[in-house]
């Protein structure tokens, strides 16, 4: 596995490209009064229409192809050392999963020295799935029936679009009980949520990680990554105390 000193050293690259954006949120807002409040007051909107202080834009370094490279990289070992066996292709979610699941699926390849191919799947805010948004698999000679997919984002934070992912796999015949991200929040809604339906996770770096990381090297604000820390200990207690709730439509991720 990989060590702590390589994983604090990979997130102090990710802060350094200035992946991770904070926000003071004041203490008492409902949701129709964020789009008043300044920018640097208003919470984030998750994919998955919940609130949060911080977001970490790991989707976004896909314009650093060496470091998006050298995560993927990392990612790959931490699966093939989880499971040599077992994963048969992997799934990118689209959009945040297109980019590193083509890379760790190339990884895999040489790290297990068999072909590990790679598909995509769009529209996962939709719950459920068709064969229409698997795009990749059909007259593929290279996935048979029944085979066991990876599904791949570039994070996991509420954890909606990755079982959305694996519902559209299972509806099509595939095995789907593996998920991996770069980056997984480790929040108890996830933790919760992946345990429900069966998905077990790996992943390269936590929230809390990043977030150790940044008070070590002071790249943030102590007292908003403290916020931010809280906000991961328990998202929707943190919602609810600042009067703020689940939307039907998310934003971000």
């Amino acid at each position: 596995m990989i060590g702590k000193t390589t994983k604090d050293r990979l997130a102090l690259e990710i802060l350094k490209a200035g992946a991770l954006a904070l926000r003071n949120v004041p203490g008492k807002v409902t949701n129709n009064q964020v789009a008043t409040l300044l920018l640097e007051n208003q919470p984030f909107l998750y994919a998955s229409g919940n609130w949060g202080p911080g977001y970490v834009t790991v989707k976004g370094q896909v314009g650093r192809q060496t470091l998006m490279t050298m995560l993927c990289k990392y990612l790959a070992v931490e699966i093939a050392e989880k499971w040599p066996t077992g994963v048969d292709f992997v799934a990118g979610n689209v959009t945040g999963g297109v980019v590193p699941g083509w890379i760790v699926s190339n990884e895999l390849s040489q790290l297990l020295g068999r072909k590990i191919p790679f598909v995509y799947i769009r529209e996962l805010r939709k719950i459920g799935g068709h064969k229409e948004l698997i795009t990749g698999f059909q007259n593929n000679p290279e996935i048979s029936s029944g085979a066991s997919a990876l599904d791949m984002e570039e994070l996991v934070n509420f954890a909606e679009t990755i079982r959305n992912g694996a519902n559209c796999l299972k509806e099509v015949g595939f095995q789907a009980n593996k998920g991996a991200c770069i980056l997984y929040y480790d929040n108890p809604v996830a933790n919760k949520e992946l345990a429900s339906v069966g998905i077990e996770m790996a992943y390269l770096l936590t929230l809390s990680q990043i977030i150790d990381v940044a008070e070590e090297f002071e790249t943030h604000p102590r007292e908003l990554l403290q916020e931010y820390r809280q906000f991961l200990a328990n998202p929707l207690q943190w919602q609810a105390d600042r009067g703020l709730t689940k939307v039907e439509k998310g934003g971000t991720q």
